[in-house]
Order: structure tokens, then sequence, then C-alpha cells
């Protein structure tokens, strides 16, 4: 048979309506479909391109026509045309959805078959006609006429079929090059500028082998979202695909897209723990390929508002403000903008999620996407993802489209995207409300062990490590003793934050404690010492840059010390000492074991008691009533107020029953939750240091059954601001298994609807807004007379029920963990601060010695309360202490100037990037240094003696 025609037969009146809505099958056999008849043996059966008709009224003549149904357009063809088409000679191919199906059955039936033409030409053929369909269709979708020359485009269409017919290969890519670049040029009368295509390849460990190295050998940039861990693996399992990516790499064919050594979850981690995974990532592509990425992306959801000051300052130029993963993050106005950081630091970013290069909807719909980028962004971008080796024929059809022309596009690496393109005309500042992470729902959906404690477990881990870290570099500086900081342990900590306790992790805490108790041991060492004679004592050594209240039973102390600075209070419990002490920001105090005498005991002035009713813990700022009956906080007060500041109460919550079929849903989202049964409440310590009252009881659903036992203590110091809670829970109920719904939670309830709420992200403090959220440090509830913060201590995901409610949630399905510990702050000024108290060890080391003199002093000192040091190190050149360098952290949101005055004079200080190159000099005033700090900014700084 010799084709006359070739016809395709559509659902649409014209082009304008082309069915452009349809996916999965019937988007592949649309497309399928309409690009099998541009093969060059059926254009030169036909002696003209392909055409297209409308189902509902196919051509009369129908003898020796090569006619096409997709799937799509079967339900309007007419009844009866099936039988016409075969009895008057047309070769009629229905509801095929495989391409190369389709070009067998048309070429079986045509005299001479496929005339020999190579597959590779043929196939820039079918990708002609895909670039024919997309052009058209862009054009309608940027509200212009078509303008191309027909005639002279099926001319040299024609002349490029019958040339591959003739085996004139090189004719036929002469013909194929001038219709590809009158396509192109008809888009330049809508759109005279690049537009840009960015294939963005996945690289996983399952796909390290045969196809990546394929995907490696295209002639066109591509983009490898690649972490540092799989490069490791390549470069241990795969010596020629890593051969293969270096050369890609020199080449320019390929650009690295990542960062990090593993994808952890990044905003439930520390600032130093993301710089650390950062700079771990970095050392991997270092190592093994010569070369760092310099544009960060990853596949799991990561996405938070620090991430552009930390990028900019290790030198990336670019980043992907995008999740392949679930969760939810914020689009920008402009596919390519500055993404600003939360403390104003911009990176230039690409904001919007890319498209699945395997589902035909994305090349049948490919001319919308690029129209709407074209329409609304400065630069027109439309990016694809895919795994190697796993895309759809259409993007190989687009892939030999660019080989010739930029018609639908120009393939680009992201490197060179970043560094070549428009410079964005827009800034987009998100906020951390905007995002929203998977992670609780994904560890209940997958079965990982503890999806709550691992959180908590991280942060007081890595308050262990930063104590550790900071004793011991003071203890360099004040001995002179020019020993490096060990951070392996904190890389370690790092690696395991994820994980669930077992193994070497469980052992991480038996390890952080030894080094902190070292620590504080060579800092005690270290001190000079008075000429008195030796006596028992302790001392109290203080991590952080920020002073420390500090209530403990002190060891070592025969008798009590003296009731005098930095000494806040003392006395005794069974024989215990009690003290309460004021220890200096990255300092120390000693305590002297006696000079104080044991109190007399006069109840009045202790700070716990029992009443019929209620049991009652009080010091000089606030009292804490806990109801006898439930164990319940039942109320907080204040004495300069009226009111109740906050209630407190441990609960199941299951969803709410369904309603009847027929019912008007309420719109409810409360859900069911248990209540409080106490059993006994009883005052176990009651001085004048410290109260502490103990509720034991059960959860009660609302039928009276108990679901879990529990037993909760409340502690007060005197000069405190912050009462603890510890929490021991005994489930006998399993949560559901949707973990946002089904949960034991410490339920918070306060009086103001209208209170503004904040919370503290990555140890800095953001407006709160939405209704669930993490602030593994501290949730703070402000109106303009008063301030009451929850002190979460690490625990990580929270939710608002109404306008006065929060649930903290302690236990979902998979958490083993059974104690957790918190705390409520009364009028905190930098809650950040007592969030961050809450989980610092307390440094003691019990002597046998002299007083250190002076008894107690700071070593470093800022002025400014607002500003946190997240990382000390000593700064040792040659064998010797030449100084030290210090990370420093805005925690409030409020643009500060710092100044940080040191134990020993300093000569001259500079402020740093992450990757130590100095970015500028900073003024010595007063022997302070000078640091000017944006809110919520994170510098480094280095200062010589």
């Amino acid at each position: 048979m010799k084709y006359d025609q070739l016809v395709i037969l559509l659902p649409c009146h014209s082009l304008e309506d082309f069915p452009l809505h349809h996916e999965g099958d019937d988007a592949a056999g649309l497309l399928a479909n309409w690009t099998a008849m541009w093969h060059p043996a059926l254009l030169v059966s036909a002696g003209a391109p392909p055409t297209w008709c409308r189902i509902d009224d196919p051509p009369e003549e129908l003898a020796n026509k090569l006619i096409l149904v997709p799937s799509v357009s079967m339900h309007e063809m007419p009844t009866g045309f099936a039988q016409r088409a075969k009895g008057d000679g047309a070769n009629l191919i229905r509801k095929k959805l495989d391409r190369d199906e389709i070009l067998k059955d048309a070429l079986e039936e045509l005299d001479g078959g496929d005339a020999g033409v190579p597959a590779e030409l043929a196939a820039d053929f079918l990708a002609l006609g895909y670039c024919y369909l997309q052009v058209e269709l862009l054009t309608r979708q940027m509200r212009y006429s078509s303008n191309l020359d027909e005639v002279y485009f099926n001319k040299q269409a024609m002349a490029a079929a019958e040339a591959a017919v003739a085996g004139d290969v090189d004719l036929a890519k002469e013909k194929l090059q001038a219709c590809f670049d009158v396509l192109a040029e008809e888009r330049d009368h809508y759109y005279p500028v690049d537009a840009f295509i960015l294939d963005l390849t996945l690289v996983a460990p399952t796909t390290i082998g045969a196809s990546l190295r394929e995907e490696l050998q295209k002639p066109l940039p591509i983009n490898l979202l690649i972490g540092g861990d799989v490069v490791e693996q390549i470069a241990a399992k795969e010596p020629d695909t890593l051969a293969a990516l270096k050369s890609a790499i020199e080449a320019g064919r390929a650009c690295l897209v990542g960062g990090e050594a593993g994808e952890r979850r990044l905003p439930l981690l520390s600032h130093e723990g993301v710089l650390t995974g950062l700079r771990e990532g970095g050392a991997l592509y270092q190592q093994h390929l010569g070369k760092q990425p310099t544009v960060y992306g990853r596949r799991r959801y990561g996405l938070t508002p620090v991430l552009p000051q930390i990028l900019h300052g290790l030198g990336y130029v670019g980043a992907l403000h995008a999740t392949l993963d679930d969760g939810r993050f914020p689009e920008g106005s402009q596919i390519k903008t500055h993404w600003e950081g939360s403390d104003g630091t911009p990176i230039e970013a690409l904001t919007r999620a890319p498209l699945d290069a395997t589902r035909p909807e994305t090349f049948l719909g490919y001319a919308v996407k690029m129209g709407e980028s074209m329409d609304s962004d400065h630069v027109a971008t439309v990016c694809f993802a895919h795994w190697p080796g796993q895309t759809s024929s259409w993007f190989e059809d687009l892939r030999r489209t660019a080989n010739y022309s930029p018609a639908l596009g120009k393939f680009i690496s992201l490197e060179e995207y970043f560094r070549d393109t428009d410079v964005p005309a827009h800034t987009d500042r998100f906020e951390a409300d905007q995002y929203r992470s998977p992670y609780l729902k994904q560890s209940v959906i997958r079965r990982i062990d503890d999806p709550i404690s691992t959180s908590v477990r991280y942060w007081r881990r890595r308050a262990g490590v930063d104590s550790a870290q900071s004793l011991q570099t003071l203890a360099t500086l004040v001995s002179g003793d020019a020993a490096e900081i060990d951070e392996k342990l904190a890389a370690e900590l790092e690696r395991s934050a994820d994980e669930a306790d077992g193994g070497e992790a469980g052992d991480l805490d038996a390890r952080i404690t030894a080094e902190v108790q070292a620590a504080a041991e060579r800092l005690a060492a270290s001190l000079p010492r008075s000429d008195a004679p030796p006596t028992s004592g302790c001392l109290l050594a203080n991590p952080t840059s920020f002073p420390r209240r500090v209530g403990l039973a002190a060891p070592g102390l025969d008798a009590l010390p003296a009731v005098e600075k930095p000494v806040y209070i003392a006395d005794r419990h069974d024989d215990q000492a009690q003290v309460v002490v004021d220890v200096p920001p990255m300092g120390f105090a000693w305590l002297a074991s006696g000079g104080g005498g044991d109190p007399p005991r006069d109840p009045k002035k202790t700070l716990a008691t029992a009443e019929d009713d209620f049991c009652l813990l009080r010091n000089e700022f606030f009292e804490v009533v806990i109801n006898r009956g439930t164990g319940t906080m039942q109320s907080i007060h204040e004495y300069k107020q009226r009111g109740n500041r906050l209630s407190q109460q441990l609960a199941l919550r299951m969803p709410a029953p369904r309603g009847r079929a027929g019912e008007a849903w309420s719109g409810s989202d409360d859900g069911v939750y248990s209540e409080m049964a106490g059993d006994s409440v009883e005052v176990t310590v009651a001085t004048g240091a410290l109260g502490e009252i103990v509720s034991r009881g059960r959860l009660v659903d609302e039928k009276g059954a108990a679901v879990a036992g529990f037993t909760q203590t409340y502690r007060l110091w005197r000069g405190s601001r912050v009462v603890e809670l510890e929490v021991e829970l005994d489930p006998q109920v399993e949560p559901k298994a949707d973990p946002w719904n089904s949960y034991y939670c410490l339920r918070f309830a306060w009086a103001d609807e209208a209170a503004e709420l904040f919370r503290g992200v990555h140890q800095s403090r953001h407006p709160l807004g939405a209704k669930r959220f993490e602030a593994p440090h501290y949730i703070e509830i402000e109106n303009p007379k008063s301030r009451t913060a929850v002190l979460t201590g690490g625990l990580p995901y929270h939710r608002l029920v109404g306008l006065r409610m929060l649930d903290s949630l302690l236990i979902v399905r998979g958490e083993r963990q059974r104690k957790f510990r918190l705390g409520i702050g009364i009028d905190l000024t930098h809650p950040m601060q007592d969030a961050i108290s809450l989980i610092t060890p307390t440094a003691a080391v019990a002597q046998q010695a002299a007083s250190p003199q002076p008894p107690s002093s700071w070593l470093f000192h800022f002025d400014n309360k607002n500003v946190v040091a997240t990382h000390w190190a000593p700064l040792v050149e040659e064998g010797r202490v030449a100084g030290f360098r210090v990370r420093l952290l805005e925690t409030s949101g409020r643009t500060s100037r710092v100044g940080l005055s040191t134990f020993r004079s300093v000569a001259a200080a500079r402020k740093l990037d992450f990757r130590g190159q100095s970015v500028a000099d900073l003024k010595i005033e007063d022997d302070k240094i000078r640091i000017d700090l944006a809110s919520h900014q994170w510098v480094e700084v280095e200062a010589r003696w």
C-alpha cells in the first residue's frame, strides 16, 4: 500500500482548543499518534506532512489513507466509521499508546516499510513532529497567531524525508536543520530571547551503575542531584562511573547539585549541625571528584530560612528552593529569584518544583508550562527531574529538538544558569511559617523508631558537645596549652541526628558526659589559685555565652556556702546541699564548703506547701497551683497581675468519631481528649532553695477507662523564673496511625485569645501562625503586659488547637521514650537563653583545693543579651595559642550591635565567612570587639591576642 494522506482525528475544532488536559495513557496516546506520522517513510509515501481532522467530521474519502485515532477521540468517533474505513481501503489504527507499535502497524502496510532509514535519523523526524506541535501550541498560548510559512516548512520537511529515504543522511539533517530553524524563528516573533530547560537527574545508591554512565554520555548539559555520601559510594563501588562523572564534569556536560554528606532532617538541626553537614559533604566531593558543588539542592525535604546565609558563606552561587519530597514550601514570585534568608542574605534560587520527566502529561502540556514562564518570569525556564535512564520518549524528543535549535528552549547547566542568565529583578523572603516538613508523618508511615525523641536527644547531645568544646576552648586559652579542639564527636553526633538509640549512637550520651566533665576538670586545673590553704569546694563552669542561674545539689560540700555573690540561696535537704548560684558567662564560680551554716527552717519560706484541695509552689516571682484531684497544673499566678497565666495537663488525643451518613460536618478539629485523674499529689521537697511536687495518676477516656498512667514532677528553684516539668507516661492505648491527629501530649491553655505567638526556629525567634509546626526550643505567648514561654526541651512537634490551646506532642505510634523534661518561663527577657540553659548540662567539679583567684569571673562577656555564641575554638598557629574564633547568632530578630569583652587584650579582629576567608575587619573600642549583626544573622569572628 502507498499512503495518499496521513491523518490524525482529534476531539477539537482547532489548535486553540487542542486537548491538553489529558493525563497518563490518554496523554501518551495523543502524543504517540501525533508524532508517529512524521516518520520519513510515511512522509515520502504521502507526499506531504501529516494533517488532522475533527473526529466528529472525518474525511469522506478514505481510500489509501493512514488514519490514526488516539484513545481520547474514541468516544466521539462516528458509529460505523471503522467499518467504512476498512471497506474503503484505509489503514485505521485506533487506541494505540506506544509509538513504536503505531509505527510498526503503519509501516507493515506500507510498500517498502521503513525504507531502511536509520533509527536515529527517524527519531529526529519524530522529534520534529513534536517540536512543530509544541511551537504551534506555544504560539497560541502566548496569544499570537501563527506566522509560520507553511509552504517553506513543508517543502523542507519533505526534502529531508526524501533524502532520508534515499540514504543521504547529511542532506536529510541539513533539511531537518532548516525545519527546526524556521520553527525557532516562529517562536522568536513573540519571545525573541532565550528560554531555558534544566535537566535535573537524581542520583541514588541504586542508580550509580550503567544507567548513570549512559546519562553522562549525553551531549546536552545535565545537572546531577547527588549527595556526598552517594559520591563516596560511587568511588568505592563503581570506578567506571566515577571516571565518567569526572570526565563529564571537566567537559562541562555535568553540573553537581548537592551539598551535604547525607540528607538529614535539616529544619530540626542547629546552625552548627547544618554547617557541619555541608562541610562534610564538601570534603567528600572534593576528595573524590576534585570539585565541590556551587549549587545547593537535595531530594529529601530540607528547606529552611537559615540556609541562604550559610550557603552564601560557603561560596554557593545558587540553590534549588524546591523539594521532591512531601512537605510544604512557598513558591517564589519568579522561577529564578533572590531567595532572602531570615537575616537578609540573598542567594539566587530556583523556586518551583521540577516537572516529572517520566509523565506524558508533562510533555503534552509543555507549551502551557513554557508559555506561563514566558509570561510571568524574568527568565523563562522549565525544569525537569528524573532518575538516570528513566524518562519518557517525549523528553528524548525535547533533547533532540534542542540539538537542532532552541525553538522549545536551550538546555543549560545550573551553574551556567545562575552565572550567565539575567540577574533576578525580584527578591523573595519567606517566613518560617511558610514551611512545613513531612518528617513526623513519614517516620510513622515508615515505622521508624522514636520519631519524636530522636530530636530531643539530638538537642540535648548538641548542648553537651557545645559545652565540651566551649570548656576545652576556655581551658586552652587560659592555660596557653596549644591543644586543638577535637571535632570528631560533633561530627558523629550530626551523622546520628536522625537515628534512634542503639549501638554506637546509644553510647553517645556517656561519651558526651565524659567529655564535658573532662573539659570542666581541665579548666579547673588551668585557673590560677590563691595562696590560701586547700578546702573542699565545688567549681561550677558555665560553657554558655550568657550568665546562668543554676540550681543544683552541689557535690563536694561538707557544709553550706555563705549566701553571698555568686551564691543566691543555700539550703539543705536530706543531708544534701541545695545551692542556687549565679555563674558568669563563659566563666566559673567557686563554692567553698562552709561559711553559711544551716538556715533555720521556716515553713513560711519554703517553696512548696500542701493544702486541702491543692499543692502550691512559690518563689519571689510567681506561684504554681497543682490540683490535688487531677494532678494538673491548675494555674500560674504572677504577683503583680491578676489572672491565670497558663494551665497544663496531660492527655491522649484520638480522632473525633465520624458522623453518620447525611449529618452535617461540624468543622471541628478538636478531636477527643482524655482527662487526668490524680491518685496522689504530694510535696517531696520543701526547702528555702527548692520546691518539688509529684503527682501520680491515670489518663481516662470518656467512659472512665484508663488509657495511661502518669507521673509528673513540678520543680521550682528560688530565684528562677522557670518551673521545670518532668513527665513520665505509661501508655496502655496505642495512638492511631495519623500522628498529627492521635498522640499523647502536654496540653497548655491561656486566657488571652489575642495573644501573639512566637517560636524558636534554629535558635532564633520567629512569629508563629501555623497550626502545625516545629519548635525544639520554645513557644512564647506574648501580650502587652506579660510573656509566658513553654521551653520545649527539644520536643520538636506542636499543634495549636483553637486560639488559646497548644498541644506539645510526646508520644505517637513508634515512639519508645516515656520520660520528658520541659520548662515554663514567666516573663523571660531572652527565652532562647533559658531554653538553651534547660538542656545544657551543669559542669561541676568537686575539689580539695584553694579558691581560684578571683573566685568567680567571666572570661568572655557580651553586652547584648540577644546574641549567643554557638561555637568556640582556639586559634592555634605554629604550636602556640594566637587567639580564638567564635560564631555568634542573633536570637531575637533585632538588628544589634554587640561588644565582646575578653579576659585578655585583643590586638585585631575580623569577620570571616564559613570558608575561613576574611569578610571585614572589626573595630576594637574600649577593649571590646564591636560586631554589627542583622536580625537572625550568624557570623564567625576571629580575634588575635
